[in-house]
């Protein structure tokens, strides 16, 4: 059985199941290398990989869109949309200018071409808009600001604030 499948298992029945030498030494490595210490609670490495499973289940529900998602789930769906999505948040959020070439010139590793493609796609999809910045007036009556739009917003405010309660529940179920 490995490793995966035991941690599905209850946690004395866990115990009784022994992992071959080889998946154990390879989860001593990965364990070794995690930020444990960073947890708001302390536990072993050895009851972390237990808890782990626990959490994972509990987050997981998380990570799934429900059918109402479908900005959040086009801006997460490859790392380069994602990218470009959180600075153009955090840029309305904190009421700032930013357009294509701003965006652009943030992450150098994407050519213009693609932020550009990226958020034409998003206007299209009525999941970014070309307003002014919320709390400053341009001085470039040529600039696109680029915001999101409401229901983005909401949706990913509403799934922040899901996770920080899932880990909250997790924490106060594991102290």
């Amino acid at each position: 059985m490995n490793t995966l499948l035991k941690r599905h298992l209850s946690e004395k029945d866990y115990k009784r199941e022994k992992l071959s030498e080889k998946d154990y030494k390879r989860e001593k490595r990965i364990v070794s290398k995690l930020n444990i210490s960073k947890l708001p609670f302390n536990i072993s490495a050895e009851n972390f990989c237990i808890r782990y499973t626990e959490m994972f289940r509990d987050m997981k529900p998380v990570f799934l869109y429900e059918d109402g998602d479908s900005a959040m789930k086009w801006c997460f769906s490859t790392s380069k949309r994602m990218r470009i999505f959180l600075l153009i948040f955090e840029a309305n959020e904190a009421g700032t200018e930013i357009y294509k070439e701003n965006i652009s010139s943030l992450l150098p590793e994407y050519s213009y071409k693609t932020v550009a493609q990226i958020i034409d796609e998003g206007v299209a999809k009525e999941f970014f808009e070309k307003l002014a910045p919320r709390s400053m007036s341009s001085k470039d009556s040529k600039i696109r600001n680029i915001r999101p739009s409401e229901e983005l917003v909401i949706e990913f405010i509403n799934w922040n604030i899901e996770v920080i309660s899932t880990l909250t529940n997790f924490l106060k179920k594991n102290q």
